[in-house]
Formats: C-alpha cells, structure tokens, sequence
C-alpha cells in the first residue's frame, strides 16, 4: 500500500489525470461536511442575518438596490446580503438550502486554492496537500457550519478569483488580467470588509515570482489597489460607527493591547498544526486580572517569527510567501484595537490558512523527495493526520446543529465565556426551560455582576417560574444599575402585583406615567389594578381593550376573552377585537371558536394576512390540512412570510 502512494509521490505531477486530485477533494468535502447539512439556525447572528431579517424577502429592484445604498447591523455588505435573497428566494427558512450553499462555496474554494497554489509554485502535489488541508481542517468548520459566517467562503472566493487573475498578469504581462482582477476584488469587498488584505497578498505574488518589489512599475501598479483599500477601510470604518461601534470594548495598559494580539497570533498557529481545545467564543482575558505568563511567551515568539521572516527573505521564498500570506490575510483581525469580545475566532482564519499550509505542504514535499525510511514513516504518520483532521471536523459540524448544543460546546470548553451563558439562557428562556434559564444566567451575573441585561433577564425567568420575590430582586438590580430601563420598571410593578402588594404596585406604576406620559404599554397596567379591575363597567372601551390586550400579555386567557366580548357588545364586532379574541381561543386550545372568530374577522377585511395564517394553524390543530394549507397559501400571497416555512414543511 505503502509503495503504490509513494509512487504517486514520485512523479512530477498528476499527469493526464489532472482531474484526479480534483475529484478526490471534491469527494472528501462533500465527506466531512455532510453532517453540516442537517443542521438548523442558532441564535448567534443568524436572527439578524438571515431569520429575523426581513428585508431578505424583498427580491425587488427597491430591494436589491437598498443593501448598496445602505450599512446594515454595523455592516456594508451587499454582495453577502443578496447571497441570503437569493437563497431565500429558493425555500424560505429552510437551513439546509443556506448549509448546502456554504458547502458548495467551500467546494469552490478548495478547487481554487488547489489550482492557485499549482500556478504559483509549479508544484501539483504541494498544491493537492494546500488544498486537501484547506478542505477538511476543522478550524474551517465555524465558517461553513454557521449560516451566519457565509460572508466568509463568499469573499475567499471572489479573493482567489483575483489572486488567480493578478498571477496571470504577472506571468504573461498581458494588462487585461490586470485590470479583470480589480473585479472580483469589489465583490470581495462587497461580500466582507477582511477584503481589503488582498493588496497585501498581491505583493506577496510579486515576490515570490521574483519582481523586485521596490521597482517603479510594481509600485505604479498598487497604487490603485492601495486607494481602493482605503477607501474600502474608511467604508468599513463608517459603517461599524453606523451601529455605535466606535470605541474599544476592552481597555488595557499598552503593553497588554500589545501582548494579546501576539497570543492571538500564536493562538491561530497553534490550532492549525494542533487543533485541539476548539470553540466558538475565545473570550478576553478578565482587565481586573494580570495577563498569564503564556501570553508574554507568545510575544517572544511572534519576534521569533519575525526574525525567521526577515532571515528568509533572500533565503526560502516559500516561508516567506507562506507566512507573510498568513500574517497579512489574518492582521486585520487580531484585534490590535478590541472591537469585538473575542481575542480569537475560529473563522477568521479560512483564508490565512492556506499560507500556513504552503509551507507545511513543502516541507512534505521535500521529505517525501528524500525517500527511503524518512518517506515510509512520514506518509503514515500525513495519513493518520488526515484522517483525525477529517474526524474532528465531522464532530465538529454538530456543534453548530442549534443554538443549545453551540452554547453549550462553548461553555464546557470556556466556563468565563459570558456570551455563552448569556444567549443560552436565551434559547432556554425561548423553549421554555425556565429553571434552566435561571441556571445560565445565573452563571452570568458570576463573571459580570452589573451586566444590566443578566440581571434582567434573570428577573424574568424567576417570573415565568413564579418566583415572584426573585425575580423583584433582580428587576431591582437591574434599575439599580439602569434607572431608566423602562422594561424592568413594568415588569416590577407586575412582580409587586403578583405577591398583593398593591400600594408598593400603584408607586412604581405613577412613577412609570410620570416618566413616560401616555405611553401605551404603561397604560395597559393600570387597568390590571385590582381596585380598577373590580369596576369593569365603569371603564371606557379603551381601558376596556388595553386591560384584554395586558391580561393576554399576562397568558391570562380567559380573563382577556371577557374583556373582548364586553368591548364587542358595547362597539361591535370589529376584525381587530374578533382577531385577538380568536387568539385567545387559540391559545386555550378552543379551535372551533377560532376559526369561527378569524372567519368572522376576514368576513370584513380579506387582506389580514395575520388572520388567515393564525386560522390556518386553528385549521392544523383540528386536523383540517387542506384548510390549513389553503389559508397559508392565502397568508403567503398577502406578504405573512412565515407562512412559506408552513408550506414548505406540510404542504408540499
């Protein structure tokens, strides 16, 4: 066995079957993605990206040009964002359409690197190792098993597209490659702003072609892709202050802003020759703390690689090209100034890996060369590699399945990841798992005390458990620490309510319309008074309908039916009030009313899409699937997107 693949190794190159190496890395992809495929959505990025965004349903000419007219969450990325439209456009919410999509990109992606890194060195089984690693490393899998991240495979793409174009000019001359690279360059960019490194890498193909970089013709020649760039980064620059991001979300001492960015660095290395100890969140270390002493090694040895770089450069192009590939691809990163809560992220080395690996695949090369013994214990040892490469990436796609089994990854690998604790509190709180909700936030408020919104949403969880006087001491915590959280005031006075202390209610409640005049939400309290619940009759329709509409905020279903049927009486049946009521009925598991109630609702208005949806899911709760089918179909029409994910799941 041994000796049939080192012969392979010993020919200069795939010869005639060039469309092998092809096909066996089209094969491993598919391979040790194809658990990412049965993945779902998560609740990290994917709401606003793709789930909860709404503007990905406007396939219009209005909604096509508006993501080139305008940031989005902090962003600029039209290119990306027209990606989701357009796989929104082929099933609605279906994630299997949106992780086929990441897959096939990364398939693209794998036959560039291999087709880049065989032009650039010459060297078909160098470029075969680059592109095989660059397949199945498990790094590679936050960026392909999380929807969100598909900007990443998107502007690598358009990236090699220009590597590729650029490499050709440098090896005919011909101006025409040239000026086709500066193309994919603007979808690049269009796609994620990590783009604009490519001038760097551009250099890097100089160099290692043998063009003298300091000659003028070479530097004419990135004086246009150097002004796009900066024009690119002040684009980026206004669109992260677009979203209020405008200053460090960390603040240490020089020396510390210094060091960390060293340990990222080393951090990344580390994980691509080991990759071990993986997770979505690599929080910061805690600023009230001083840095362990392996960041001050790291630092040592980021200078170690710098004084490699510089010796190599007359001597070894391909550690100079490989490094100087990872280094640049990978700077903007590496949070030199900390604008995100991670000092690593697994993603952001999708491209920079291909540098690191260059060189690696080389070495390879040059041991297989050797022969002999060195060559029958090396190739083994690269199969056994591969194959726990292959493995651990398999294993790794189900961490992204849901948003529980990601957080969940996250905080049995990083216990201080706040974020972690935090949105999976969130995913408890939204599957009703109050108790372990309560736990995670818990967990919390133990890294950040006077985190306002831990302090809050722990609150709230007490509350669905009926917890009362915890969750009043939380709600209070959270006040303490935000006076003017209007949320944590309302839902006080509910706390308050619900233990009978009825004066202590009323102060917070005038404080609140004091605060807030007219404010609607507010308003809707006062009636739940017990001395103002006990004079139904002697409230107007509109106190009537805010108390229904508070009572059913409260799950108090039945008590929110009455107060609609008295406003009924009194104004009469508007498609509104028979609207709520059929939700109501709904949610008591009275489906027959429902229906009867959404029936008599679009009897006057024929355009409420909301009604013809909820009475669809009246209809499936009582077995009626052409019905149900029938009125989604209707909902779809009239603009209620939800219903396309009902259609697809039940009707077709």
């Amino acid at each position: 066995m041994i000796d049939r693949i080192t012969t392979c190794w010993d020919r200069q190159s795939f010869g005639g079957r060039r469309w092998l190496p092809l096909l066996v890395l089209t094969l491993l992809t598919f391979l040790v993605y194809l658990t990412a495929l049965g993945n779902g959505f998560t609740n990290w990025d994917d709401t606003w990206y793709v789930t909860k965004n709404a503007r990905i349903a406007d396939f219009s000419w209005q909604g096509i040009g508006w993501w080139f007219t305008n940031y989005y969450h902090g962003q600029y990325s039209p290119v990306g964002n027209l990606v989701t439209v357009l796989l929104f456009q082929v099933d609605g919410l279906n994630p299997l359409v949106f992780h086929l999509a990441s897959v096939v990109l990364h398939l693209f992606n794998v036959w560039l690197v291999y087709i880049f890194i065989a032009r650039l060195s010459g060297k078909e089984r160098v470029a075969f190792l680059v592109a095989l690693f660059f397949a199945i490393h498990p790094l590679q899998t936050e960026s392909i098993a999380w929807v969100a991240a598909i900007k990443i495979p998107l502007y690598t793409l358009f990236s090699l597209v220009a590597l590729l174009s650029y490499l050709r000019y440098v090896e005919t001359g011909r101006w025409k490659w040239f000026l086709l690279a500066f193309v994919p360059f603007l979808l690049a960019f269009g796609s994620k702003e990590q783009s604009v490194a490519l001038v760097g890498a551009l250099l890097l193909v100089d160099y290692y072609k043998g063009r003298r970089l300091f000659s003028l013709r070479v530097l004419l020649e990135k004086l246009p892709w150097v002004a796009l760039a900066v024009a690119m980064g002040l684009h980026s620059i206004a669109a992260t202050k677009s979203y209020g991001i405008v200053s460090p979300v960390h603040t240490f001492g020089f020396h510390e802003q210094v060091v960390i960015p060293s340990y990222a660095l080393i951090t990344y290395l580390w994980k691509l020759l080991i990759p071990v100890g993986m997770t979505a969140i690599y929080p910061y270390p805690l600023e009230t703390k001083v840095l362990p002493w392996f960041f001050y090694l790291c630092f040592g040895l980021v200078l170690l690689l710098l004084f490699l770089f510089v010796r190599s450069w007359n001597r070894n192009r391909v550690v100079v090209f490989g490094l100087g590939f990872f280094v640049v691809n990978i700077l903007l990163v590496l949070q030199v100034v900390p604008v995100r809560n991670v000092v690593v992220a697994d993603r952001y080395v999708y491209l920079p890996l291909v540098g690191f690996f260059f060189i690696l695949a080389s070495y390879l090369e040059e041991g297989f060369r050797r022969g002999g013994a060195f060559r029958a214990v090396l190739l083994p040892l690269l199969f056994v590699y591969v194959v726990g490469l292959s493995l651990h990436t398999l294993g790794r796609n189900r961490v992204w399945a849901s948003s529980e089994t990601l957080w969940t990854d996250v905080v049995e690998n990083q216990p201080d990841a706040l974020i972690a604790w935090y949105d999976l509190g969130g995913w408890y709180a939204d599957h009703a798992q109050h108790s372990q909700a309560i736990k995670a936030y818990r967990q919390v408020l133990r890294i950040n005390p006077s985190y306002v919104n831990g302090n809050y949403n722990l609150a709230n969880s007490f509350y669905k458990e009926e917890l009362f006087d915890s969750a009043e001491c939380y709600y209070r915590r959270a006040l303490t620490l935000d006076p003017s959280f209007k949320s944590a005031s309302i839902n006080l006075f509910m706390a308050l309510l619900q233990q009978h202390r009825v004066d202590e209610a009323r102060r917070v409640l005038n404080d609140l319309e004091r605060r807030y005049p007219g404010d609607e939400a507010v308003a809707k309290k006062r009636s739940l008074l017990p001395d103002v619940a006990l004079s139904m009759e002697g409230m107007s329709t509109q106190q009537l309908l805010l108390r229904a509409e508070a009572l059913f905020e409260e799950k108090r279903f039945s008590e929110a039916i009455v107060c609609y049927t008295e406003s009924m009486r009194r104004t009469g049946r508007g498609e509104k009030i028979l609207f709520n009521r059929g939700n109501a009925y709904l949610f008591l598991g009275a489906y027959e009313k429902a229906v009867a109630d959404y029936s008599a609702a679009l009897q006057q208005d024929a355009a409420f899409a909301a009604c013809w949806y909820n009475r669809g899911m009246a209809y499936q709760a009582l077995g009626k699937k052409a019905a149900f089918c029938a009125d989604m179909r209707q909902a779809l029409v009239l603009g209620y997107k939800d219903a396309a994910e009902k259609i697809r799941q039940e009707c077709n």
